[in-house]
């Protein structure tokens, strides 16, 4: 555990700084969590760890990586550009929850309208953006529709 924290910089060698993280359960929640997380959201790997006891502490970290299928986003090619553009559109609104009609037929008429929601929804799926209660709302408020 100490070489593992030392290769992350939470550990100072020479024992001049304080050591980060010094109890399991925080390393696990702030570090080991949160990266396997993110690199099973947006890589093709698939990770998981477990960690191994010697006595009545951790002594060490196995780390089970694996192979996963990237997610393929369906592309309707029968659809000319712009029809497949807004078919899209439509369904990134009915995540968010967008489904008065006059609003989506606001949004889907306006170009400018369109291409903030298409970078609205990169930014929400990249954690750029934190909306985790009301996303629709803030992309609405974003863009002055209320």
């Amino acid at each position: 555990m100490d070489e593992f924290k030392g290769m992350l910089k939470l550990k100072d060698p020479a024992g001049k700084e304080p050591e980060q993280y010094a109890q399991i359960s925080s390393l696990q929640k702030y570090v080991l969590d949160v990266a396997t997380t993110q690199i099973n959201e947006h890589t093709d790997l698939r990770i998981k760890y477990e960690l191994l006891k010697k006595g009545r502490s951790f002594q060490s970290i196995k780390f089970y990586v694996n192979t996963q299928m990237p997610q393929q986003l369906p592309i309707p090619f029968e659809l000319e550009a712009d029809d497949a553009k807004v078919q899209l559109a439509r369904k990134h609104l009915e995540t968010l929850g967008i489904a008065e009609a006059k609003l989506v037929q606001d949004i889907l008429q306006s170009a400018k309208h369109v291409d903030a929601l298409f970078a609205f929804i990169y930014k929400l799926r990249t954690d750029k953006i934190k909306a985790t209660k009301n996303p629709g709302g803030l992309f609405l408020k974003m863009q002055g529709l209320r």
